[in-house]
Order: structure tokens, then C-alpha cells, then sequence
């Protein structure tokens, strides 16, 4: 079994532009070869491919060539193309693929229209099967090769996000019971503050009057000296407060500054 393997501008069909003006990247070319028997005139084999009107078939001196082309570039010339030629005593095809797409993918298309191809010609040939299932099998180990690997990078990437997302799941748990903890130490906070906030009302709440009376009451029990942090803890109002009240008592003159 013979393999082809080589730049399309070697081929009969230029699927490159060979202005440079086409945007498409010039492709390459590939194929393969079966050894097959026709066993009938080639009239007779072109008879029976003559229904495909999609394949364009040219009898030549020494064989039939069989071109089916699947896509053009913008100066209208093959891109995309297959080449089967049908030799007395072989079957031989070329194919064309871009250098943007998958060549598995693009094998997998030609091995598919190729048997499509060898089926129609089984009357009119003796085809060597077991070559066929050779290049069949070449095919499909590739493919293999492809689906493994890319089982296997799939299976990485799921194995690592996995891991991920049992790393996050258990932070995760971690931040909501942190969270809890915090939230439960916000309420008593707030409950504490809360109980500030009524006692400093309620500390608040004795007049000016009654303030200005104890005051007056301290003085007359120590010598007419005032310690405002004393006073203030003992009668459980600010010391803020007291001086306001001091300072009031001191203008309205019931208590006279000392020099």
C-alpha cells in the first residue's frame, strides 16, 4: 500500500492561489493507494459512477480520474478536492486539507466518501479488501489516538476542577461558620451597646436642679472642693455633665469662682 503525501501545487489540480491574492492558507495534500483489478471496460465503469453528477470524471489514456471538488478559493480554483484514480490494476486517491482544520477530521470525511466510492465499484472491480482494511484501520487508530488524548485532557481538567471545587466547598464552610460566629458576637456587641445607650439616658435623665442640689451638698461636705471624676462615678452622670452644671452654677451665682 502505497501513501502520498505532498504540497498541492504537485498535484494536476492548483488548489493554492498562485497569485498570492487568495486569504485561504494554501493547503496540503495527502492519499493513499489499494490494489484493485478492473474487470470491466472503462466506459462500463464510468457508466456506473455516471449518476453522481456532483463528481466531475475524465477518462484518460491510462485511467479514469474521479475529482469531486467540495470547495473553491475566491479565484474559483479547488480548495478543498479529492482525486480518485481508477488504475487497472489499483485504486489510488488524493485529498486536499486546510491547514485552519483538524487532518483527523478531514481523514475521516475521505475514508468515509472513499468506501462510499469502492462499494459502487464492486462490480467492476476486485478490490483487495484486506488492504482496504488496512487503511481502514490506519484511519481509525489515529482517530483512537485523538480520542484518547483527548479523553485524557478532558479528564484532567475535570479532575482538577474537581479539586477546586472541594477546595472552595470547604472554605466555603469555613467563611459561613466564621460568619456565624461574627454575627453572634455583632448581636452581643449590639446588645451591649443597646444597654450603654438606656443607662446613659437614664444616667441623663436626673435634672439639673437635683445635679445642682448634690453638688452643692458635695461642696458643703468637702470644703468647698469638687473631684468631677469622683462625683461624676459616684452619682453616675458624665463628667461632661457635671462641669456643664458647675459652670451654670457658677454664672447664675451660686457659686463663686476662686482666684
Amino acid at each position: 500500500m502505497a501513501t502520498i503525501d505532498q504540497k498541492s501545487q504537485n498535484t494536476s489540480l492548483n488548489a493554492a492561489n498562485p497569485t498570492g491574492a487568495s486569504s485561504l492558507s494554501e493547503p496540503f495534500v495527502e492519499g493513499f493507494k489499494i490494489e484493485a483489478k478492473m474487470l470491466k471496460t472503462k466506459q462500463e465503469v464510468i457508466d456506473v459512477l455516471s449518476s453522481l453528477q456532483f463528481l466531475e470524471i475524465v477518462d484518460t489514456k491510462s485511467n479514469i480520474a474521479v475529482i469531486n471538488v467540495e470547495r473553491r478559493d475566491i479565484q474559483k480554483n479547488p480548495y478543498l478536492f479529492s482525486i480518485t484514480y481508477l488504475n487497472p490494476d489499483s485504486i489510488e486517491i488524493i485529498y486536499s486539507y486546510s491547514p485552519e482544520e483538524s487532518p483527523k477530521k478531514r481523514r475521516l470525511e475521505v475514508i468515509r466518501y472513499f468506501l462510499n466510492l469502492v462499494t459502487l465499484l464492486e462490480d467492476v472491480y476486485f478490490i483487495n479488501h484486506k488492504q482496504l482494511f488496512q487503511v481502514i484501520d490506519n484511519f481509525l487508530s489515529r482517530m483512537l489516538e485523538y480520542s484518547s488524548s483527548t479523553y485524557e485532557e478532558l479528564f484532567s481538567k475535570y479532575d482538577s476542577l474537581k479539586e477546586e471545587a472541594e477546595r472552595l466547598k470547604k472554605q466555603l464552610i469555613e467563611l459561613t461558620a466564621a460568619n456565624e460566629s461574627l454575627r453572634k458576637s455583632n448581636l452581643e456587641i449590639k446588645e451591649e451597646q443597646n444597654k450603654l445607650l438606656l443607662r446613659i439616658k437614664e444616667l441623663e435623665m436626673v435634672s439639673d436642679d437635683v445635679l445642682m442640689s448634690k453638688i452643692q451638698t458635695w461642696l458643703d461636705e468637702h470644703n468647698y472642693e469638687i473631684n468631677i471624676a469622683e462625683f461624676a462615678r459616684i452619682n453616675k452622670v458624665s463628667e461632661q455633665r457635671v462641669e456643664e452644671v458647675l459652670n451654670r452654677m457658677v454664672r447664675e451665682g451660686y457659686l463663686a469662682q476662686r482666684e
